[in-house]
C-alpha cells in the first residue's frame, strides 16, 4: 500500500519559533528526521515531497502516512496519540537518531520490493531535503515569507525520484538540477549575497594515511592546514601522499595554509625568533611542494599584534585571524578585513571562526548564522575537520555545491582572497585583547 503522506513532526508551531540552538543529541535527530524522508524510493512511492507538522498538533488521521517522530518531540505529543496512530494503520518511526537508520527503517515499509537506488544518487536526494530545510529556515529567520514555487519543486523532485528508481541516473540528475534551481531562485529573492564556503582540513602526523588520500582524490576545493614539520614527516612516511598533495596544489584544487615549521607558542617568542621559525617553515614547503603558503594560519593559539609586519616582510599576503585551540582573540563584524599590526603594517585577514564540520548542532544553527551575516560584505563560512571525519550534513553541503550555489560556493583560500573584496575596514587590536593560554 503506497504512502499518502511523508511527514516529520517538529517541536514548534511555526518554523519561525523552531529553536536552532539545540544540543548535539537533539540536533542530529531533527536534521535526520527531516531529510531522511527525501530518499528517492519514498518520493516515488508517495508521489509527493515530505511535509512537517507540529508535534503538539499531530495528524488525527495518520492512516497511510509515514511519520518520523524525533525523540525531542515525544513529550509534546498528545496523550495516547502514538498508540492511536499505530492502531489506525500509520507507520510511526521513533527512537532513531541517525539518518541511515531512519532511511533503512522507512524502506522496510515500502510495498513491492522496489529496486535499490544507487547509494551516491540517493545521497543527492537527501542533500536536496537538507537544502530545502536550510532555505526554508533562512527565509523565516530573515522574516521573509517563503516564496519558492512549491509545486515546481515537487514536480521536479518526484520526477527525479521516479527516474532514479527506474535506473535512469542521467534523467534523475537533470530533474534534481531543476529542483535545486527552484531553491536557488527562492533564496536569491531575499538573500542575494553569495556565501563563500571554505573547507579547512587539519593535518597532523597521525592523519597522513588513507583518509587524507581520499580527501585529496575527491578533487573538491579544499585547504590543508599543515606545518612544515608535518610536511617533512609526510615526505618520509607517505611519499605517495606527498606527490598527490603537490599535484593538487599545482592543479589549484588544494591550497596550503600554514607558514611555520612547527606550532611553537608565538606569544612567548621575540620577533626575531618568530621570523626564524617562519623562514624555516617556508623553506620546508618550497622543498617538498615546490610552492609556499601565502596565507598564514595555525591550529593552536598564536596570534599577536606583531605578526602582520613579520608576515608581510616574509611574503605572506593574508592570514587567518582565528585559531581553533584555547586562548581568546578579538573579532570584528566582517569576515574579511585588514589586520593592522602595531607598526601600522596591514595584512588581509579572514576572521570567520571555523565551524566544527564533524558535529550536527552547527548545521542546525546554520540558517541563523547565515541570517546574521546579511550585513557582512563578504559572507563566509569556514568548516574545520580532520581528514574524512565530517558529519552527514557537511557531506550534504558538498553535494549541494556540486549542483548549485544556493547555500554557498566552495573555494580555496587563495581564490577566496583573489575573487572577493574587503570592505576596506581595518582592525587594529591592542596586545591586551589577545589572551594567551601559555604559562
Amino acid at each position: 500500500m503506497p504512502f499518502d503522506r511523508l511527514l516529520t513532526l517538529l517541536p514548534c508551531q511555526n518554523l519561525e519559533d523552531l529553536d536552532l540552538q539545540r544540543r548535539e543529541q537533539d540536533a542530529e535527530p531533527l536534521l535526520a528526521a527531516w531529510s531522511a524522508l527525501w530518499h528517492p524510493t519514498l518520493l516515488a512511492d508517495a508521489q509527493k515531497v515530505p511535509s512537517w507538522q507540529s508535534a503538539e498538533s499531530p495528524p488525527s488521521d495518520p492512516e497511510k502516512s509515514l511519520i518520523v517522530v524525533p525523540n525531542c518531540c515525544e513529550e509534546l505529543l498528545p496523550s495516547g496519540w502514538l498508540a492511536q496512530a499505530e492502531a489506525s494503520g500509520g507507520c510511526i518511526l521513533r527512537n532513531l537518531q541517525r539518518r541511515d537508520d531512519i532511511v533503512a527503517a522507512a524502506l522496510q515499509h515500502v510495498d513491492g520490493n522496489p529496486p535499490a537506488v544507487d547509494a551516491n544518487l540517493a545521497a543527492d536526494f537527501l542533500a536536496l531535503g537538507f537544502c530545502r530545510f536550510q532555505v526554508e529556515l533562512l527565509t523565516r529567520k530573515l522574516r521573509y515569507t517563503s516564496n519558492f514555487d512549491a509545486a515546481a519543486l515537487e514536480t521536479s523532485a518526484v520526477a527525479a525520484a521516479v527516474a532514479a528508481v527506474a535506473g535512469d541516473a542521467d534523467a534523475a540528475k537533470q530533474h534534481l538540477q531543476a529542483a535545486f534551481d527552484r531553491l536557488h531562485e527562492a533564496r536569491e529573492y531575499f538573500y542575494s549575497n553569495e556565501t563563500r564556503l571554505l573547507d579547512l582540513t587539519l593535518v597532523a602526523s597521525t592523519t597522513l594515511g588513507e583518509p587524507l588520500r581520499r580527501e585529496l582524490a575527491a578533487g573538491r576545493p579544499c585547504n590543508l592546514l599543515i606545518s612544515g614539520a608535518v610536511l617533512e614527516e609526510m615526505a618520509r612516511r607517505e611519499p605517495a601522499r606527498l606527490d598527490a598533495l603537490a599535484a593538487a596544489v599545482a592543479a589549484g584544487t588544494t591550497a596550503v595554509i600554514g607558514g611555520e615549521y612547527d606550532e611553537f607558542p608565538l606569544p612567548l617568542l621575540g620577533p626575531e625568533a618568530v621570523a626564524t621559525q617562519l623562514s624555516r617553515g617556508v623553506a620546508a614547503y618550497e622543498k617538498h611542494l615546490h610552492a609556499r603558503p601565502v596565507v598564514f594560519g595555525r591550529r593552536r593559539f598564536g596570534l599577536t599584534p606583531t605578526l602582520p609586519q613579520i608576515l608581510h616582510r616574509l611574503g605572506f599576503t593574508a592570514a587567518f585571524h582565528c585559531t581553533l585551540d584555547d586562548g581568546r582573540f578579538p573579532t570584528g563584524e566582517q569576515s574579511r578585513s585588514q589586520w593592522e599590526g602595531i607598526d601600522g603594517t596591514s595584512l588581509e585577514s579572514l576572521a570567520a571562526v571555523p565551524i566544527d564540520a564533524a558535529r550536527s548542532a552547527p548545521f542546525l544553527a546554520m540558517p541563523e548564522k547565515s541570517g546574521n551575516m546579511n550585513l557582512d560584505y563578504t559572507p563566509t563560512l569556514v568548516f574545520a575537520h580532520w581528514p574524512a571525519r565530517s558529519s552527514d550534513w557537511y557531506d550534504d553541503l558538498r553535494r549541494i555545491a556540486a549542483y548549485s550555489t544556493v547555500l554557498g560556493k566552495f573555494s580555496t583560500v587563495t581564490n577566496y582572497f583573489s575573487d572577493t573584496n574587503s570592505i576596506g575596514q581595518s582592525g587594529r587590536f591592542s596586545p591586551d585583547q589577545y589572551h594567551s593560554p601559555y604559562l
